[in-house]
């Protein structure tokens, strides 16, 4: 098992002329405990917890086959988990894939917590060229805690990414985590040799993006 090259927070391995690869997400203290820090349904925890996995998941141009759930919520919100998991895949358009996982149920937590991990089989290769042949754009809006509720409409949404995912002039597909624009940036130029200065992308480079509300794209450049 070896570190995605070109996939961000992904891991992958081959079985025969398979690569499967592997990503995840986690949340805490979000969710309907009275602890809770941010206050949502276990139905929205799921969604995004879900889609930031997912999003890693495509990254490393690979397409879910398997979800994993690590509830730690309680037996009684399995179903509402379940039902944002379930959101997600619609939203991407995939069927058959299979949605497992386990809840800790001996224990009760004072906040909420929980874990996606994906297992996804590589579908397409993002073989990154230099940054002189690259058209740049960010789609969506970096948005973290409440901003992800109240401003869902500036989310890029799953739908998009599985269009560009599928479209064979996208070869860079770069989801924005909690640490901002200037950082993944900052990894893909360590990566690949690109310059440390990113495009310009009009939005606060060092605003967190939370559930990766908004991800980078890099497009063939016409010469």
């Amino acid at each position: 098992m070896k570190t995605s090259e070109v996939g961000r927070n992904a891991l992958e391995w081959s079985v025969g002329n398979s690569i499967w690869v592997m990503t995840t997400d986690n949340s805490g203290a979000i969710g309907e405990k009275p602890g809770d820090h941010v206050k949502v349904s276990y139905h929205i925890v799921a969604y995004f917890s879900f889609r930031s996995a997912v999003l890693d998941c495509l990254s490393a141009g690979a397409l879910p086959a398997t979800v994993i759930l690590h509830n730690f919520c309680g037996d009684h919100v399995w179903d509402k988990l379940v039902e944002g998991v379930n959101q997600g895949l619609e939203e991407l358009g995939l069927q058959d894939v299979v949605v497992t996982g386990s809840t800790e149920s001996n224990m009760s937590l004072n906040q909420s917590a929980v874990a996606i991990t994906i297992i996804g089989e590589r579908k397409r290769h993002f073989a990154i060229p230099s940054q002189g042949t690259i058209e740049w754009d960010l789609i969506g809006e970096p948005l973290v805690g409440m901003d992800v509720i109240k401003k869902s409409d500036r989310i890029a949404p799953l739908s998009k990414a599985i269009e560009l995912f599928s479209d064979e002039e996208t070869i860079v597909f770069w989801p924005i985590g909690s640490k901002g624009i200037r950082q993944e940036w900052s990894n893909l130029s360590d990566r690949f040799n690109w310059s440390e200065t990113p495009p310009p992308f009009n939005e606060d480079i060092d605003a967190s993006a939370g559930p990766s509300t908004c991800w980078i794209l890099g497009r063939k450049h016409d010469q």
